[in-house]
């Protein structure tokens, strides 16, 4: 199959795939739709190299939804309500410690780090005003937003590797066969 062709139902597939996660992301506890699609284009972008980081990005993607939660937890919980002030500092504070964490990893982990992080924050962000109004509910949207980022973290991780192995791995071991062919 030709570059284009693969390019082609990678597309669809995608199209077709996204259709269903944003319709039906609510009911399956998501809690935010366009999580998937990030960490599907991060794997995407990186190539050949996605086999053997797919599990450290996993680890990565799931450690910074974590993250996320614990600089929730520290914005609105500990610092005082001076948002943007409390949010620069926890944020600093734990994109330092996904940077440490990290290190054994860096160019598989620390990107998704950021995505799991970011991702999180992004979704819980919706909730913010629950604190002031309702503090034990924050509590409660924020546990399952925790839960709905790293679903669809996953979700978008398992259709890269899913794509990677149907579409774009049979080419590159094509591709591998022809030099070694000739030879």
């Amino acid at each position: 199959m030709n570059k284009m062709a693969r390019n082609a139902i990678l597309a669809v597939v995608l199209a077709v795939v996204a259709f269903f996660w944003i319709w039906l992301f609510d009911y399956l506890g998501a809690k935010a739709y366009w999580v998937a699609l990030v960490s599907f284009g991060v794997c995407l972008a990186y190539g050949p190299a996605l086999a053997r980081s797919l599990p450290w990005m996993t680890l990565g993607g799931v450690v910074g939804t974590l993250l996320g939660l614990l600089t929730f937890v520290l914005f609105m919980l500990v610092f005082p309500l001076y948002y943007g002030l409390s949010v620069a500092i926890a944020g600093a504070i734990f994109i330092l410690i996904a940077g440490l964490i990290s290190i054994p990893k860096l160019r598989e982990m620390l990107p998704m780090l950021l995505v799991g992080w970011g991702c999180f924050l992004g979704a819980v962000a919706r909730f913010d005003y629950l604190l002031a109004e309702k503090p034990v509910e924050a509590i409660h949207r924020a546990v399952t937003t925790l839960v709905g980022t790293a679903l669809s973290l996953l979700v978008g991780l398992l259709l890269a590797a899913v794509l990677d192995a149907l579409l774009l791995s049979p080419a590159k071991s094509a591709a591998a066969e022809v030099p070694a062919a000739s030879e």
